[in-house]
């Protein structure tokens, strides 16, 4: 059971409306709720539209009249009335019956600083919790009590003994700003003397929608954040609205659920929820803000902050052991907290309970190779790779972390890369790490040629996956092969791309040793009626065919245009080594031939001696 208190120090402010809806909200969401009226000068709750055709009778003052007489506890079903709220059940417990004579003469006798010193009024009121917690048996999961207004004994008991939240409304101005001051004083002095956790939510309400031109009301609301000492996080607002409905005294979220107004309750309900770690909602809403929280404590080095949100998170854990989601997120949390133990354990929860399972187990690999168990994060990978619902997030970076914890990896990359071709998109994107390392280039090559007989590719996807072969068969040394499933026959025509051209070339050149110089001609007479394009590898490309031929100038005019193409943080394809690479070493490569050029020395990309190595 979670109890909410809704406070002002002031009325007018729309306190016991924001609780109706809350309450009407939290019960269509399917939570047992019980409404308070603490409001006992000015008793409201009954008045509105979901409680008048309630019987509401006995309630608090009678209780406690009870209580004031015998001595003994009453029984608080009997001061509880069950309503319904569009099929879902509400429960009220008024502050009596105030419309009847009798009222006030019960009302005053009620001396609260008695009732507390010499009558045990303390007790009475914890039994009466004890009372709602097991209510018919199974209890509210959310009590919502309004209470009175000012420096009252009443409003002490529902600020500081019964609720678990406080919610404090306010319109901002100095007078309700400068009493709301010692109230919250008061709230946060007993969460330190009793170590009782009383969270607070500040809520700035009938707030005007003008224009700010003077800053009149920033001013204010800065001002109630340092005299009140909360942080713009915490607040929901909740603007004024004019409709004459509100006269009515509807639960706007029923009536006009897609109102402004309606929306914003919603909003309060939220931030309500989202402090209640027993409510799984609000588990997994806390859990998703913490990762800003901590940021904001890192620039402000709030290693307070880091602590109590440590603190929060394993309560939560605590509270739902066996969640997964919840798990999820909390090793999110532990992770940028730093706390890697308690990381590894929630996402193994996570994983058994079958939520997030192929990011939960990069997430775990990781974590795994940190405490050097190898055997372990190989295992997650494994599973990842094999996985027919891994996507590109989790086999990218599950194949990056294979590479540096197993020298076996490359047998690993058919796994990976046995996808179908409706995943297509997938495997291109696959394709940007698997091609930048040699050995992962026959398993691409394989994969790639199955794809150019797909049924179900259109004709530009099969274009991508014939020329991902070639150069996965050329840059793995497979020379004969590229040549072959280039143009079989070795004979070109005028429509012939240049890209076709070079690649055979390349492949001629790797396969006998000796430059194909007439192919090379062909590919620079090609390139003169193609459009140049803003891509490293083409100017790189061009600046080989002509360096083959002798035109050194062209050639180092082609690699200053390759340098000045390039896309930062992009991998880009290298003829140079034949793979993937990035910015760096692209840059490297342009380096290498430049000097080359510079030197006289013949060209001849640096991969041929590697793939003979590998071949032999």
């Amino acid at each position: 059971m979670y109890v909410v208190t809704f406070y002002s120090y002031k009325g007018g402010v729309g306190r016991t409306m924001a609780l109706v809806n809350t309450a009407v909200s939290l019960a269509r969401s399917g939570r047992r709720v019980l409404v308070v009226d603490f409001d006992l000068e000015a008793p409201g709750l009954p008045s509105y539209q979901v409680f008048r055709n309630a019987e509401c009778g006995r309630g608090i003052v009678d209780y406690v009249t009870s209580y004031r007489a015998t001595g003994i506890a009453p029984n608080a079903a009997e001061f509880i009335t069950a309503c319904d709220i569009d099929g879902a059940p509400l429960w009220i417990m008024p502050a009596g019956h105030h419309t009847r004579p009798g009222y006030t003469e019960a009302l005053n006798p009620i001396d609260w600083q008695d009732l507390y010193e010499h009558q045990e009024g303390y007790l009475m009121f914890e039994d009466l919790k004890q009372q709602w917690a097991q209510y018919e048996g199974l209890g509210f999961d959310y009590v919502l009590i309004d209470s009175r207004t000012g420096h009252t004994d009443v409003g002490g008991i529902c600020t500081r003994q019964l609720p678990d939240t406080v919610g404090i409304m306010f319109l901002p101005n100095d007078q309700n700003i400068t009493g709301l001051v010692p109230i919250v004083e008061g709230i946060r002095l007993e969460t330190k003397s009793r170590k009782k956790r009383i969270d607070l939510h500040f809520c700035p309400s009938n707030v005007p929608d003008l224009d700010d031109e003077k800053d009149i009301l920033s001013g204010l609301l800065d001002d109630a954040r340092t005299k009140l000492g909360y942080r713009r996080s915490s607040t929901t607002t909740l603007n004024h609205y004019s409709s004459l409905d509100l006269l009515a005294q509807p639960a706007f979220v029923i009536s006009r659920p897609n109102s402004r107004l309606a929306k914003q309750y919603e909003a309060l309900r939220m931030a309500i929820v989202a402090t209640n770690f027993a409510d799984r909602e609000g588990a997994l809403v806390a859990l998703g803000g913490m990762p800003d929280i901590l940021e904001r404590a890192r620039s402000s080095q709030g290693t307070q902050v880091r602590d109590r949100v440590r603190r929060q998170v394993i309560d939560i854990r605590a509270l739902h052991p066996d969640d997964g989601n919840i798990a999820f997120l909390a090793a999110r949390v532990f992770s940028d907290i730093g706390d890697q133990t308690a990381e590894l354990e929630a996402l193994s929860v996570a994983i058994k309970q079958g939520h997030e399972v192929n990011r939960s187990r990069i997430a775990r690999a990781l974590l795994y190779s940190v405490f050097d168990q190898r055997d372990e994060s190989m295992a997650d990978l494994y599973e990842i790779l094999a996985s027919p619902t891994a996507t590109i997030f989790e086999l990218g970076p599950a194949l990056q972390i294979l590479q540096s914890i197993d020298s076996l990896w490359a047998t690993r990359l058919d796994m990976a890369l046995d996808r179908p071709d409706s995943e297509f998109k997938t495997l291109l994107s696959l394709s940007t790490f698997v091609m930048s390392v040699r050995d992962g280039l026959p398993p691409m090559a394989r994969r790639m040629r199955k794809s150019m007989d797909s049924e179900i590719l259109t004709p530009e996807q099969k274009r991508q996956a014939r020329n991902l072969a070639i150069l996965a068969l050329i840059g793995s040394g497979d020379f004969a092969e590229a040549k072959i499933l280039i143009n079989g026959e070795g004979n070109f025509s005028s429509t012939t791309q240049p890209e076709d051209l070079f690649n055979y070339a390349i492949a001629e050149w790797g396969e006998t040793r000796m430059i194909p110089e007439s192919l090379f001609e062909l590919v620079a007479d090609r390139v003169q009626v193609t459009p140049p394009r803003a891509d490293p590898n083409f100017h790189q490309c061009l600046a080989l065919t002509y360096a083959t031929l002798g035109h050194v100038d062209l050639a180092r005019k082609e690699l200053d245009i390759a340098r000045r193409d390039m896309n930062s943080g992009n991998m880009q394809f290298s003829c140079w080594r034949f793979l993937n690479v990035s910015d760096s070493d692209m840059l490297e490569d342009i380096a290498a031939m430049e000097e080359q050029l510079i030197l006289g020395v013949p060209l001849q990309p640096a991969f041929f001696e590697e793939t003979r190595r590998l071949v032999h």
